[in-house]
């Protein structure tokens, strides 16, 4: 299940991975469109943390409409929206995923080459950068002395 934190929802990719392949892709979408409702809540309440960080907004069902029509658009959104995000945030991370295009042309021309296996870690990869994103916030939180 999703895990709620105070600054956005983190979710296990290899959960994600397991109801993919038994609902032969079904739940993948699901979890597009959860992915990007995350990015608006994390926006939503980390924004006073970090106003001048590169905002996660987009419209999710939006997004869900382009996966049916042209598969790699969400994909570079997804990943350009999260790098640029982490790359202009105050709050440290120490991951990131990969840029928009280099996640698309891994998708294209390495998923066809490895039978699917490099989209598969480049998505976990950045599952990971997103849930460190989001823990990294909460770190921060408490190290901040509260004000009195």
């Amino acid at each position: 299940m999703p895990k709620e934190h105070k600054f956005g929802t983190m979710r296990k990719y290899r959960r994600v991975l397991f109801l993919s392949i038994v609902t032969f892709g079904i739940y993948y979408i699901i979890y597009q469109y959860w992915l990007f409702q995350d990015f608006e809540e994390h926006h939503e309440k980390a924004f006073e943390t970090e106003p001048r960080a590169y905002p996660l907004i987009t419209n999710p069902t939006t997004m869900l409409i382009f996966l049916f029509i042209f598969p790699f658009y969400p994909i570079y959104i997804k990943y350009t929206l999260l790098y640029d995000h982490i790359r202009t945030s105050c709050i440290q991370s120490p991951e990131n995923c990969s840029i928009g295009i280099k996640a698309v042309l891994t998708f294209v021309i390495l998923g066809a080459c490895t039978f699917g296996i490099a989209p598969i870690v480049t998505e976990s990869r950045w599952q990971r950068a997103f849930n460190e994103h989001i823990l990294d916030h909460e770190h921060q939180q408490e190290n901040i002395p509260e004000r009195r």
